[in-house]
């Protein structure tokens, strides 16, 4: 069986979760199987010195672009696929995944199953645990091959970045590609973390819509003073205006691997757990036992955020003498 490792990267920076679809291709590759990483993107070098776990990478690349459209994207996979014959593609759940899957699978005709946390093979048979309804339900899914796979980041450990042999290593050109699209990339804006970088944080305390208000959160931040911890949000946080962007933490915010990671009120869509399911410890308080945050969590209260805020707080000033 040939399996597919669809990755990502923008500029020089190689996408965490690229790993992780090669670890998960590889996991459920048996004798005689073969794991293809896939990259398009502007800097072959970086994804030949990174998916050294794959059996081969074709590299579909331009110099002219950060940042290839997922039409593009989805154009020169497909043509990859016409070639390689693969049984299984794997796609991370991303911005740029979830327009290449669903291209994909709408023009082979082949299965899509989205939001997968786990895989299980048996021999020619697979079976996948797919979130549902923002990650409240669990799905056991018979996959009928060849089929498309949209892989939730943090689901599969990343694969250890090294260095793949030339000799495994295939060049596309995706200029005609990137030229001839219909999408045009205009200019990649990214804001200024210089005051705010949670990606260095070592402890974080991240509030979701649980909060309530603009003003509860002080309760959040004065702890977080006291954790030694930066203040950061979920997005319908920052969407209310109660926290600024550059505090954001999921999909369209910032990726964090904190050592600490406590979420308040936050309920955990998929959007929001790639962007702080690798933490190393993940305390999670939310009333609703069926949050989905509580997939990830290592520890979870299911009592009232405010309670615990006030009593923990009260504890901390207890054991600094405050």
């Amino acid at each position: 069986m040939k399996l597919i490792a669809c990755t990502e990267g923008l500029s020089s920076k190689i996408e965490a979760f690229s790993l992780e679809t090669i670890a998960a291709a590889r996991s459920l590759a048996q004798a005689g199987d073969e794991v293809v990483a896939f990259f398009a993107g502007r800097d072959a070098q970086a994804a030949s010195a990174s998916f050294g776990l794959a059996d081969q990478l074709i590299s579909a690349c331009t110099a002219t672009s950060d940042l290839i459209p997922a039409e593009t994207y989805a154009r020169l996979l497909r043509d990859v696929i016409a070639a390689e014959s693969p049984s299984l593609v794997l796609v991370p759940y991303s911005a740029n995944g979830l327009d290449v899957a669903a291209d994909i699978a709408a023009r082979t005709g082949w299965p899509l199953i989205s939001y997968v946390n786990e895989i299980k093979r048996d021999g020619e048979n697979l079976t996948v645990i797919a979130q549902m309804y923002g990650g409240k339900i669990l799905a056991e899914c018979a996959v009928q091959l060849p089929a498309i796979l949209m892989v939730n980041p943090g689901a599969f450990p990343e694969a250890t970045p090294g260095p793949i042999d030339t000799a495994r290593v295939r060049t596309i050109d995706a200029e005609p590609a990137l030229t001839s699209g219909k999408v045009k990339m205009v200019a990649i804006d990214v804001p200024d973390y210089a005051d705010v970088d949670l990606t260095t944080a070592e402890r974080i305390v991240c509030v979701g819509r649980g909060i309530g208000d603009e003003a509860s959160i002080d309760l959040a931040r004065d702890l977080a003073t006291m954790l030694g911890a930066e203040i950061a949000g979920s997005r319908p946080v920052v969407d209310n205006g109660w926290l600024p962007k550059l505090r954001q933490v999921g999909k369209s915010g910032q990726k964090v691997k904190p050592k600490l990671y406590l979420a308040l009120g936050v309920s955990g869509a998929p959007e929001h757990l790639e962007g702080m399911s690798q933490a190393d410890l993940i305390i999670a308080v939310n009333t609703d036992p069926k949050a989905p945050i509580f997939n990830v969590a290592h520890y979870g209260a299911t009592c009232d955020l405010f309670d615990l805020v006030a009593n923990l707080s009260d504890r901390l000033r207890a054991g600094s003498g405050r």
